[in-house]
């Protein structure tokens, strides 16, 4: 099955979330007689009988809901969250109940999708109109989006937002974004991501910013900056970013979504895979892979920061070009059920049961395996046709994530890579993912995707069951260094790969 690319940024939990709405609680009271649809207003009855609908769906078809968090932890935060519905609310206040409870989890795939009134609302609002890098609890400007502001500068680390710390802000927003098991690389990534958008949901919705900010010499300044919407970000040519911007597009050496270079001719390659998709994908990687045999490199680059995913047999063949031997992906798939009881509230396809039934096995804890008919990832896999053999250095950060996340967890289990940056956004063990249910809540209209294929890596033995693959050499990103064109991951690869060579010469 398929896992969507780069849903790391589609699964952020509050993503666009809530808009120009307010989250606080309105004053003014509405009579039990009126409805959502009238009033933009759920009552208490009504968000309930959406609450509940969503637990029983969690309950019956999320293989993994218990897979970092206990069922006597789920079922505690149910009830608190259900305890919250004792009052007319705004849909975007309810949006935020979903949020936090679907965050208590612990699973990046699953996550909610807003209704188009939502959605059109977060359009039209006016965002925090600063783009930032989070260092540790540090915020550092990469991009002022005003249209002029002169003030606040990339580079510069943000002191305060309208009188809130840094870190107080970060204490709000973390607890409320999903992510696999405890890991928090891919929390950090998204919040840089969207960071106006989660301030709007989660911290304050306001038109108009106090920032103060220091540079790198310790100078502060203030600015009141005024919000901008998303779509007016690209258009604004503010020229205080331009040196900035041109250092960092001097990173991207190529937009494609598989690129291929020799940094060292013919010794050292990089290969680029933003996600793992297309139909060329292929047969382009068994011609890559015999491009690198013909010319004898010797060290290869993976870069996969930023990869959100994809098929998971690519990553799986991918993992084949790297090894002469067979080796298992999947150790194994579990499913709940197939027979989901929601179906009318649901995306559910009524020919999609028989072809299930036909390729899983009863599981004997309960529920049902899935077999290699159904998938091929929990066979046996075949090495590829031109295996590199070579020394492998992989670049990995917060957003390598789902099948990206499994590609790196299977080749450091058969210790074929070193591996550079930050901990991969997604678990070592595997997610919760593949098969999907989208289910309507029919009050509020918001869609909640739930992942129906709890996926295990066949990584035995690591020590980290609720982390990601976590790197052999840690180098985050810096603001001062990215914004003058330096990548520091890369940097270290390339002088890691000149001692590989130079070893090899004696």
């Amino acid at each position: 099955m398929r896992k969507h690319l780069l849903l790391a940024i589609l699964i952020s939990l509050i993503n666009p979330l809530l808009g120009a709405a307010s989250l606080q609680s309105g004053a003014a009271n509405v009579s039990a007689n009126q409805n959502s649809s009238v009033t933009g207003r759920l009552q208490p009855a009504e968000a309930q009988a959406d609450f509940d609908l969503m637990r029983k769906a969690l309950e019956e078809a999320h293989t993994g809901l218990y897979r970092f968090s206990t069922k006597a932890e789920m079922d505690k935060a149910f009830e608190a969250q259900r305890a919250r519905l004792n009052r007319p609310m705004t849909k975007p206040e309810f949006l935020a109940v979903v949020a936090e409870t679907l965050a208590k989890i612990r699973c990046g795939h699953t996550g909610m999708t807003l209704d188009s009134e939502t959605q059109a609302a977060a359009a039209n609002a006016p965002m925090f109109p600063l783009r930032t890098l989070i260092e540790g609890r540090r915020f550092m400007v990469l991009s002022n989006d005003t249209p002029d502001d002169q003030t606040i500068r990339p580079g510069m680390e943000i002191i305060e937002i309208n009188g809130r710390k840094p870190d107080d802000i970060l204490s709000r927003i973390l607890p409320a974004m999903s992510a696999d098991g405890d890991v928090e690389t891919g929390k950090r990534a998204g919040i840089q991501r969207s960071f106006g958008r989660y301030y709007r949901a989660l911290i304050e919705q306001v038109d108009e910013f106090t920032v103060k900010a220091r540079d790198a010499a310790g100078k502060t300044a203030q600015a009141k900056l005024a919000g901008v919407k998303e779509a007016d970000r690209a258009k604004n040519q503010n020229p205080v970013n331009a040196e900035a911007q041109a250092n960092i597009a001097k990173l991207e050496w190529s937009r494609e979504n598989l690129s291929l270079r020799f940094l060292k001719e013919p010794d050292v390659a990089q290969i680029r895979i933003r996600g793992f998709g297309g139909q060329d994908y292929p047969q382009w990687i068994e011609n890559t892979f015999k491009t690198l045999r013909e010319k004898g490199t010797k060290v290869l680059i993976l870069d996969l920061r930023g990869n959100g995913g994809g098929a998971d047999m690519y990553g799986a063949m991918l993992v084949s070009y790297l090894t002469d031997k067979p080796f298992r992906y999947f150790d194994h798939i579990n499913v709940k059920t197939i027979t989901p009881s929601f179906k009318e509230h649901s995306d559910w396809r009524a020919d999609r049961e028989s072809r299930l039934r036909e390729g899983m096995t009863p599981n004997p804890a309960g529920g049902y395996f899935v077999t290699a008919t159904l998938h091929r990832g929990v066979a046996e896999q075949p090495p590829g046709k031109h295996p590199f053999l070579g020394k492998v250095f992989v670049l990995i950060d917060g957003e390598t994530f789902s099948t990206a996340a499994d590609f790196c967890a299977v080749t450091h289990h058969l210790k074929r890579a070193t591996f550079i940056g930050e901990e991969t956004g997604g678990g070592y063990y595997g997610n919760n993912s593949g098969m999907q249910v989208m289910l309507t809540l029919p009050n509020s209209k918001a869609r909640v995707r739930i992942p129906m294929y709890e996926y295990w890596n066949a990584v035995p033995g690591y020590d980290g069951k609720r982390r990601g693959t976590r790197p052999d050499h840690l180098v985050e990103t810096k603001a001062a260094n990215l914004l003058r064109g330096v990548d520091e991951q890369l940097e270290l690869a390339l002088k890691l790969a000149d001692q590989t060579l130079n070893q090899g010469k004696k």
